[in-house]
Formats: structure tokens, sequence, C-alpha cells
């Protein structure tokens, strides 16, 4: 005679507690996978690049200043003044999406992952401003100026120094947005 169970199958119990224990796992590796996509990282270096190189050209379009603003956590920001006018400094509007140009690694595109920091440096230190004066506003070339955020207002420290440029992390990896002190030239990784 036969018994009323089955030997065959899984019983609803260790379903349960097999489908618990891939959900763990995967909470647990989900995050790790994802901290270290580096896709991520090339992302925001090619954002960086892009916004400092508009900020070189954007000088040039308007004869005047762009200011580069990193003091902010996890923010690159732009904002431009025709002839340099101390009083009329306006955000730099990206050309894709019509707002200010704010490179925002603290947000959803990047998920907090991200970090920035901005190495403007002078005299071996580094700062988190930079003050792009286009040519003919006070000499034949573009200048590069550092200014230390510190203070109110930030005061220049003096023109760019070598090794200067942005360094975005994501985990244990980093790469540099590179900025030329002389000729201004944006180089990715």
């Amino acid at each position: 005679m036969k018994s009323g169970r089955s030997s065959r199958g899984f019983t609803l119990l260790e379903t349960l507690v097999a489908v618990v224990l891939i959900g763990i796992v995967a909470l647990a590796a989900v995050p790790l996978l994802s901290s270290q996509n580096p896709t991520k990282l090339d992302v925001a270096a090619a954002e960086v690049g892009n916004a400092l190189r508009f900020a070189l050209s954007e000088v040039e379009r308007i004869a005047g200043c762009a200011w580069v603003e990193g003091s902010v956590p996890g923010h690159l920001q732009v904002y431009s003044s025709a002839a340099c006018n101390k009083n009329a400094w306006g955000a730099v509007s990206d050309p894709l999406t019509k707002r200010a140009l704010d490179v925002d690694t603290s947000g959803p595109a990047f998920s907090g992952q991200v970090s920035i920091a901005p190495k403007f440096f002078y005299g071996g230190t580094a700062y988190t401003q930079l003050l792009i004066v286009g040519a003919g506003v006070v000499s034949p070339g573009t200048q590069l100026y550092v200014y230390d955020s510190s203070t109110s207002p930030p005061t220049q420290k003096g023109p760019l120094g070598p090794g200067s440029g942005v360094v975005l992390t994501l985990g244990p990896q980093s790469v540099m947005v590179a900025l030329n002190e002389i000729t201004g030239l944006v180089t990715l990784p």
C-alpha cells in the first residue's frame, strides 16, 4: 500500500528557505558589483572633461571669463561673465539640456558613488576654484588663475600650476581629468 506522502519534489518550507537565501546573497552582491562599475567613472570623466572644454570655449565666445566652482561636494559648476564683470556672473547653460552647467556626481545618474575632487594647483597646494580669462581681456592668450574658496570672498592665489585637474573616484579606482596649465588643453584618462 502507498502512503499519502510523495518522496519527489520540495516542500513549501524548503522552497521558501532557498528563495530567502538567494535574496540575501543578491542583496550582498549587488552593491559590491555596482560600486566597481568602471563605466560610471568613465562617463563622469567625460562629463567633467566636456564641462572644462565648454568653459574654455565659452570665454572665447563671450570675450570674457568663466568661473569653475568645485567647492560644493559632488558638483562641478561653471559660471561666466562677459568682459569679466564681477557683478554679472551667471550660470553657463549646458548646450544639450539648456540648464545650468553642473556636473553632479552626487545625483541619481551616478548613485552618489563617484566622488569629484578638483585639484587646481598653485605653489604645490590644491584649490577648488578656477578663473578662466579669455584671450584679449587682460593679455593676448587665455589665462588660468587659481582661487582659494576658504576665504570670503575667494582670493586669487596665482596662475594655474602643473598637475592640475579634477580627480574622480569610484571605490578603489580613480582617474584624473588633466588641465594643462599653459595651453588649457583638457586630457581624459
